[in-house]
């Protein structure tokens, strides 16, 4: 019977262990947030594009699984860079941690990381405003590896 409760304690040791870096990976959109149709400016547009090839290509590289990546884009009508950053600073209050490797927030774009266990997620977001479109576009990519 002492067998059984040690090898019991064990098992439920390596779920636990197992679990580790689980939990909740959702990412909610920011505040406001709409679908991203466009911004209304081409160089936005443009560079939401090359921050969609980038992105998956970059995370492909890190050993993220394909078959796992979640693309979304936001516009903002309302808002600023500043509060679409602290948005997602607040995950690291939810078991994610800020990557430090990535550039941040630097005059009118965004570009940030953040990773949960094995999931990583990548943020970029651009107030089109300054490039003659309207509102904040923001990006992310979700997998993992």
């Amino acid at each position: 019977m002492r067998s059984i409760r040690i090898m019991a304690t064990v098992i439920l040791a390596l779920f636990a262990l197992a679990a580790c870096g689980g939990g909740d990976v959702t990412v909610p959109p920011p505040p406001n947030a709409q679908p991203f149709e466009s911004s209304g400016s081409p160089k936005v547009d443009q560079i939401i594009a090359s921050w969609r090839s980038v992105a998956i290509e970059e995370m492909k590289k890190d050993a993220v699984k394909e078959e796992t990546l979640v693309e979304e884009i936001f516009i903002i009508d309302n808002g600023s860079l500043a509060d679409v950053q602290n948005h997602y600073m607040a995950l690291t209050q939810n078991g994610w941690w800020h990557v430090r490797r990535m550039p941040g927030l630097q005059g009118d774009v965004l570009l940030d990381g953040y990773e949960h266990g094995t999931t990583a997620l990548v943020i970029g977001a651009i107030d089109a405003s300054k490039f003659n479109g309207k509102g904040i576009v923001v990006y992310t990519l979700r997998g993992t590896k």
